[in-house]
């Protein structure tokens, strides 16, 4: 009875709480990888901060490494465009929708951006085609389709009355310059395609419309004081740093240098000075844009800019060019489409120092500065799908190993052809622990659609690569793998365009059947195994040395008992014959083939033993390493597979008849209710079945919460829904117990399949030096048959503390078989739930139902070892899985109760599902794209926290109060205003405000209201331009606040009235605390304003406890007041003087 209650009840105690809040917490930590499908690119050239924005509405900023954060729009934004505010923190997301998104920088340390302002324009005329931000942060410019500029105010974060229209900009010089301009620009000039300010002149800006007519217009006066018209149309434009000249981009392929005419130009409308076209005179394709930056030792300086390809023979091509001088000219040459780039200057002398290109599948950094331009080494935003990603693991290794590798970069591109110089974008601070150079490291290996294996380096936010192996070189008739980054030395110089390739990205692979399947690592030894998808497997072995040998190839037939088995796919990679010459780093020692070449879909190595188990879809194979020789082979193809006639098998899905009835039934009893045994009945099968029904006969069983009602599991023959039921899903070699009345334990290979069948061989492996000439030897010495047969998902022996035994999780430190205490229990993980059994004697000791009431099945499983937060000596080792709904459950060891459900991925994104990875820290990898990775951390202690912040960052705080003391400052005559405002008012009694917050609130919003109308009202006088604070603009704002003081002293008369009343309902606490900070003197006048704020008054109103509890509180509502209205505050005598009171 005690049994049941604790095995089916829901209670959990307080303690048991606490410890699971220790233990387990779910949180997405970090992205590695590069983004998918990017859109834009934006350079904070104070804070030395870069930004990508993608399609899917990500938002990305990167500085140092490990300095990112991160930003999420609504699925359905798409981002266009990118714009900084240079040194705020800030970035402005022009979206497909035409509204403006404006983030800003977490600054609590965390990778978070959060979006503070949202702002659309509405209207089709109001379309966004080209933006700009002030050099001071302050506004931004958004040209539009109909040729109008709006101007938004990025302090206030509102749009502004101030708006550049088309037809004022037309009538400033078509008045005078009538017969200088073509009909067309008369009628329209198109729409805004940039807005450029003028360098060392931010009251001048450049104007260029779509049809070839470009402006430079001046803020201050409203006029035009030079126009430039070009017969081709405008695709971009860029000034030279000097100010003084600028170059335009055109749709022909062209690109045109201006120079501005000093003093009072005789012709201001000026046509076509200086053209060039880089690739023609034939037609080109056009130059999208363009920038013109300073160089070392060259006064014309450096060009920059993509596109321009003569349409006929290079029109494929994705370009950016870079000229500098006569003798620099390099086409760099893009795998995939450019979307946007720039240049980023050096600190100190600010010449152009780096290239930053952003294409459709990478990132490529330029070193502009360094002979021969070479590109830098990434630290993050690496290429992961290079080539598309077919498989992935992570494993843990010791840090000999870990050295051992990054020492032999193989596969890399030769330090000599990459920069030396430090990496340019280092802005931010990151202040994540480092990590020691004596502890474990993390390491991602993803293998590749052309045969590759990639090393990655994840013990950090940064995701590096140190290491590449290539399987392709041990085949024949198949090219080698070859870097894209070409010697700048053997460029052709007589070919023109001078291209030269750039870039990792490769989208082309020269044989489908190289691609990867399965990968192993040992991490101690470093011995790798990679299987591919024609039945190959190539194991290689770490060497510092280059070598030259021949790679012995094995046959390894499966069906070989079938002799009615006939394959028809594909053939099998034909082995490199002959002596090869392989490089340091990892070698192939030897090459196991597979027949029939079906793909391989489970693999399994023991490095200790020198023994390799390896499974395809009709069945598995044990390999000698050592010796080269194969084991045992296995078929486990049943004959409905071999023949290819049959009836069609057994669905797993039940009728739609029987289906509706029982939802009918679910409905009647509600969901609350728990379900009814299910009928006892069950087909037989010719193997020993499992009992379901076995959580009362020994041990604790289900999860500790009520589940919902569940269908029944019904049996069937064989499983449609993942392929073949003879499938090897898992493998596992391990040294446990599994012959009966054995005192020792005995080196197992366990296989389980898709049609729920498990089979065990019991291994004979030597050691010492027989293990030289001695085989191993495998027998079969159990084979059994789940009672549904579901697909066996997976395989997990346990000891008596519950640890892993073998080697499910390969990670470095896991114990022994000597320190894996008995007795042991196998945890055999199906699609639709787990069960545990006691060794040798396969007793059901308990299971948990998790997919059979939802539709949902089993993808991953592991036993990892969760370590307390607080406590590192507290350590529970739980089973971890993920279903196909997305969602993570850890359950406890070996009473299966369920600790934590976490939902993770979208159950509709099937391709994330099916590439999860889980590590030995508690952590899971996952793609979030077909280039992207996603970290999530399960464990309490072992989360990768991006910590970070942004030294120098102006806030928008800093920038306001700045900007409030520069108005002060231009308006001389404010104090003498302030007392021609004290000299009309009347003296007044000043009574406790005791009024609603909410009035408050409203009354502070409304004042705000009024000072940024009058702002607004002085923007737009045709005298002034917008930004501009001018004695005119002070004046007219005076007069403003002097009338809304005449009305303001009128409604508070009926105010004070109003606060009479109310005093008696003040606490006595509150203004206790609010009189004390608040002094006032009854007898000071109102002229004494502007020259008593530095002297103390005393307080006589002791007696007078009913006033003083009015006067405290109507000074704290005109403090508050004051505050908003940006006026320093001065000790008034009375409520009428402080309702008065405005901003000027």
């Amino acid at each position: 009875m005690f049994k049941f209650f604790w095995g089916k009840g829901s209670h959990q105690s307080a303690e048991r709480l606490k410890i699971q809040k220790e233990l387990f917490q779910f949180q997405k930590t970090a992205q590695h990888g590069f983004p998918s499908k990017p859109t834009s690119l934006a350079w904070d050239p104070v804070l030395r901060l870069l930004c990508v924005a993608t399609r899917t509405g990500a938002i990305k900023i990167f500085g140092a490494p490990g300095v990112e954060f991160y930003g999420q729009l609504p699925k359905d934004k798409i981002i266009c465009s990118l714009h900084f505010v240079p040194g705020r923190g800030r970035v402005i997301a022009v979206c497909e929708d035409n509204s403006l998104q404006l983030w800003e920088i977490s600054t609590d340390g965390s990778p978070s951006l959060k979006c503070i302002h949202t702002q659309s324009l509405e209207g089709k005329l109001k379309k966004i085609s080209a933006c700009c931000v002030e050099s001071n942060g302050e506004n931004l410019l958004i040209g539009t389709e109909n040729g109008n500029i709006y101007i938004m105010d990025l302090l206030q974060q509102q749009m502004t009355e101030s708006v550049i229209y088309l037809d004022v900009v037309m009538q400033k010089f078509l008045v005078s310059y009538f017969n200088s301009v073509t009909e067309d620009f008369k009628v329209n000039p198109g729409a805004v395609e940039c807005v450029v300010e003028q360098p060392n002149s931010p009251d001048h800006i450049l104007i260029g419309y779509t049809r070839g007519l470009l402006v430079l217009w001046n803020r201050k006066t409203l006029c035009a004081d030079q126009t430039f018209v070009a017969s081709q149309q405008l695709e971009g434009a860029s000034w030279h740093p000097s100010g003084q000249k600028f170059v335009s981009a055109h749709n022909d392929g062209s690109y045109m240098t201006w120079i501005l005419e000093q003093g009072e130009a005789e012709m201001p409308v000026k046509k076509e000075p200086n053209i060039t076209s880089p690739y023609g005179p034939a037609g080109c394709k056009a130059i999208t844009k363009i920038f013109w930056k300073d160089a070392d030792l060259e006064e014309s300086g450096i060009f920059v800019f993509s596109g321009g390809m003569p349409r006929a023979s290079y029109g494929d091509r994705y370009t950016v060019s870079v000229v500098k001088g006569e003798k620099n000219h390099v086409t760099y040459d893009f795998t995939s489409k450019v979307v946007d780039f720039c240049v980023i200057n050096e600190e100190t002398t600010g010449q152009a120092e780096a290239l930053v290109v952003l294409a459709e599948e990478e990132l490529i950094v330029i070193d502009l500065i360094s002979p021969g331009w070479p590109s830098f080494s990434l630290p993050y935003l690496a290429s992961l799908h290079c080539s598309a990603v077919t498989a992935q693991t992570v494993v843990t290794v010791t840090p000999e190993l870990y050295a051992k590798i990054k020492s032999n970069p193989q596969g890399m591109v030769s330090s000599s052809k990459l920069s030396t110089r430090k990496w340019p974008i280092n802005g931010g601070v990151s202040i994540n622990e480092q990590i020691d150079s004596t502890s474990q490291r993390i390491l991602l290996l993803t293998g590749h659609e052309d045969g590759s294996v990639r090393f990655w380096d994840a013990s950090t936010a940064s995701l590096c690569q140190i290491s590449k192996f290539s399987t392709s070189s041990c085949f024949a008739n198949d090219d080698l793998d070859c870097t894209l980054e070409n010697d700048p030395d053997d460029i052709d110089e007589e070919e023109w365009p001078p291209f030269r390739k750039i870039g990792v990205f490769d989208p082309y692979s020269d044989d489908p059947r190289l691609a990867v399947k399965k990968l192993c690592l040992c991490p101690v030894t470093g011995t790798l195994t990679v299987a591919g998808t024609a039945g190959q497997v190539v194991v290689a072995t770490l060497s510092d040395n280059q070598s030259e040998k021949e790679v012995p190839v094995t046959l390894v037939n499966i069906v070989s008992d079938r002799d009615n088995f006939v394959w028809k796919g594909h053939d099998k990679l034909i082995a490199r014959k002959g002596v090869q010459l392989f490089k340091a780093g990892f070698q192939p020692t030897s090459i196991l083939q597979l027949h029939p070449p079906a793909a391989v879909t489970a693999l399994a190595l023991n490095a200790e033993w020198s023994v390799l188990a390896v499974g395809t879809a009709h069945g598995l194979t044990l390999y000698d390493i050592f010796l080269k020789k194969e084991v045992v082979a296995k078929c486990t193809l049943n004959p409905n597979d071999v023949s290819g006639t049959g009836d069609q098998p057994m669905s797993r899905r039940k009728s739609f008849k029987k289906s509706l009835r029982e939802s009918f039934r679910r409905l009647r009893k509600g969901r609350s209710q728990r379900p009814s045994p299910g009928p006892k009945g069950a087909p037989t099968s010719p193997f020993p079945k499992l009992e379901d029904n076995c959580v009362n006969n020994a041990g604790p069983s289900i999860a500790a919460e009520v589940r919902p009602v569940e269908r029944q599991i019904e049996a069937r023959n064989v499983v449609l829904d993942d392929g073949m039921g003879s499938m090897v899903r898992c493998l596992l070699l391990a040294k446990t117990f599994v012959i009966s009345q054995a005192s020792t334990a005995t080196a197992t290979l366990w296989a389980g399949t898709n049609s729920g069948a498990i089979y065990v061989f019991t291994l004979s492996v030597h050691t010492g030096n027989r293990r030289e000439v001695e085989p191993v030897y495998a027998q079969l010495a159990k084979e059994i048959q789940l009672k549904h047969r579901a697909p066996v998902v997976s395989i997990n022996i346990i000891d008596a503390s519950f640890a892993a035994v073998g080697e499910s999780f390969d990670y470095a430190g896991a114990k022994s078989v000597s320190e894996s205490p008995s007795p042991h229990r196998v945890v055999i993980s199906s699609e639709e739930q787990f069960k545990v059994f006691t060794l040798p004697n396969l007793r059901p000791y308990g299971k948990y139902k998790l997919t059979a009431y939802t539709g949902c099945k089993v993808r991953r499983v592991a036993i990892i070892p969760f370590t307390a937060r607080s406590d590192s000596s507290y350590e529970e080792n739980c089973l971890v899985c993920l279903s196909n709904q997305g969602d993570f459950h850890i359950l406890s060891l070996p009473d299966l109760r369920r600790q934590m459900n976490a939902q993770a991925i979208r159950k509709e994104d099937i391709h994330a599902t099916s590439t999860v990875v889980l590590t030995h820290q508690g952590e899971a990898f996952y793609m979030l794209s077909s280039s992207e990775l996603q970290r999530v951390a399960l464990s309490a202690r072992n989360s990768l926290q991006l910590k970070c912040q942004v030294i120098g960052m102006t806030t928008n705080a800093d920038s306001t109060e700045s900007s409030s003391h520069s108005v002060i400052r231009n308006s001389a005559s404010r104090e003498e205003k302030l007392e021609v405002i004290g000299s009309e008012l009347t003296d007044m009694s000043v009574v406790s405000n005791t009024s609603n917050p909410n009035e408050d609130r409203e009354n502070d919003k409304n004042n705000s209201n009024s000072e940024t109308n009058n702002s607004t009202i002085v923007s737009v006088e045709p005298e002034t331009s917008f930004g501009d604070m001018t004695v005119d603009s002070v004046k007219d704002h005076v007069i403003l606040s002097l009338e809304e003081c005449r009305i303001t002293e009128r409604t508070t008369e009926t105010r004070i009235e109003e606060l009479k009343t109310e005093i008696s309902i003040v606490k006595s606490e509150e203004v206790s605390t609010i009189s004390s900070a608040i002094s006032i003197e009854k007898s000071h006048s109102i002229r004494q304003l502007s020259s008593v704020s530095s002297v103390q008054v005393d307080t006589q109103l002791d007696n007078q406890k009913d006033f003083q509890d009015c006067c405290a509180s109507a000074s704290k509502e005109k403090s508050d007041m004051l505050c908003t209205e940006d006026v320093s505050t001065v000790p008034l005598e009375d409520n009428s003087a402080a309702e008065t009171k405005t901003a000027i």
